[in-house]
């Protein structure tokens, strides 16, 4: 069964216009006008595909094909359409259009699956306005954190109000949990050069990172730049650097790890005067939860080694802590045999970028699948993904939605 490919292009296309700037980046950010648009185009066409569609209490947007036995665990596939500031137009979206046009065709075709399939249009993956994403994955997995909703964005504004606002129930946020998902999969652009530089069609996601994100300060002691002699200070800049040094040197040395200090500030922020504290952010990565946990341990020694070295207090401070999610074996045997019977190269990768897959690990079976994003660019207006990449995609999704969802009959 062969994906429409001129119209699921058509389709990347008209939903990337919504929310698009003059220079071409697209912001389309939580629980605003342009979300409200790009969700209400979403409806429509999943009404059109003949779905029967809902928006839960959280706003996602959920569009159903009943199956021939609904009493059984449904298949839920499909992403988020919230963007970063001045993003891309397939981060997210290509997700849930290439789920929309593989249930177009399950229909066209006159196939009738065994198991209902639910298409899922998340809520605020990316978390750019509030600080805290995931919001509908973790609203329909049961584990949004109640705290989060007192995130605020930059106008002080919470994202507990801005729910409401947006005509959302945030006091009723538990209905949205599901507890009949059997199977959960998620196309989705690679947001790194991996699989171009392999010449890999379709990427077979063996894992999602887990992430661990920390503040770090380090206080000193402030002075003149001129006057304090170098073995008289108290300076937290050479601590941060060996600091840093030190955190990328044993993320280097593990498979699959990653470090990453995204912010530094120093105060007072003076040519010259000694900076007397320096704070600073570290994203930390790996599929493997033991890498986290001992990385942060060694962290912790060596920075109470620095404060007795330069004199100086190092206090590391987690901010938010996601453990790794494995995908399902099974699930990535049938996409690799899917991609061999129709003659596409694959390789398996890890996936270093977090996403909505991750927050079903201990709800049911989960699979995600890549498809190349060119020149490894993502989050900016550059993200690419060719047509016939994402029709690939699109087509693999397909046939892992018959094989797990499984063929009842077919309407002549």
């Amino acid at each position: 069964m062969d994906i429409n490919q001129d119209r699921l292009w058509s389709d990347i296309q008209e939903l990337g216009r919504i929310g698009r700037s003059p220079d071409g980046g697209i912001t389309r950010l939580a629980f605003t006008p342009q979300d409200r648009q790009a969700q209400d185009w979403l409806e429509a066409r999943m009404r059109d595909a003949g779905l029967a569609v809902r928006e839960d209490a959280a706003g996602n947007l959920i569009g159903e094909l009943c199956g021939s036995r609904p009493e059984k665990p449904c298949v839920m596939c499909g992403s988020h359409y919230d963007t970063v500031p001045g993003g891309g137009q397939f981060d997210g979206t290509l997700g849930i259009l290439s789920a929309l046009e593989a249930v177009r065709r399950i229909r066209e075709q006159g196939t009738v699956t065994e198991r209902t399939i639910r298409l899922a249009a998340f809520k605020d993956e990316e978390g750019s306005r509030f600080g805290y994403g995931m919001v509908g994955s973790k609203s329909i997995c049961g584990i949004l954190d109640p705290e989060g909703l007192t995130s605020v964005d930059k106008d002080g504004i919470s994202l507990e109000q801005a729910m409401a606002d947006y005509g959302c129930r945030p006091g009723q946020l538990a209905s949205c949990k599901m507890e009949d998902v059997g199977t959960y999969l998620e196309l989705h652009i690679e947001q790194g050069k991996v699989l171009e530089d392999h010449g890999a069609s379709i990427g077979v996601v063996s894992g999602i990172a887990g992430l661990v994100r920390y503040t770090v300060e380090i206080r000193g002691e402030s002075g003149h730049a001129g006057a304090t002699p170098m073995k008289a200070r108290k300076d937290p800049v050479p601590a941060m650097c060996r600091w840093i040094d030190r955190v990328t040197e044993l993320a280097g040395a593990r498979e699959s790890c990653v470090a990453t200090v995204g912010s530094i500030t120093a105060y007072p922020g003076a040519r010259n005067v000694i900076c007397e504290r320096v704070v600073f952010s570290l994203d930390l990565r790996s599929i493997r939860q033991e890498d986290l946990r001992e990385i942060a341990e060694e962290m912790e020694r060596y920075g109470a080694e620095l404060s007795s070295l330069h004199g100086v207090e190092v206090s590391l401070r987690p901010d938010q802590a996601l453990p790794p999610c494995r995908c399902h074996e099974p699930l990535r045997e049938a996409i690799k045999n899917i991609c061999r019977s129709e003659g596409y190269s694959f390789m398996e990768l890890m996936s270093g970028a977090g996403h909505d897959c991750m927050n079903f690990k201990d709800v049911c079976p989960t699979a995600m699948i890549f498809v190349p994003s060119e020149g490894g660019v993502s989050h900016r207006k550059e993200e690419f993904t060719s047509r016939e990449d994402c029709a690939r995609g699109a087509g693999v999704l397909l046939g892992l939605l018959l094989e797990t969802a499984g063929v009842s009959d077919k309407i002549d």
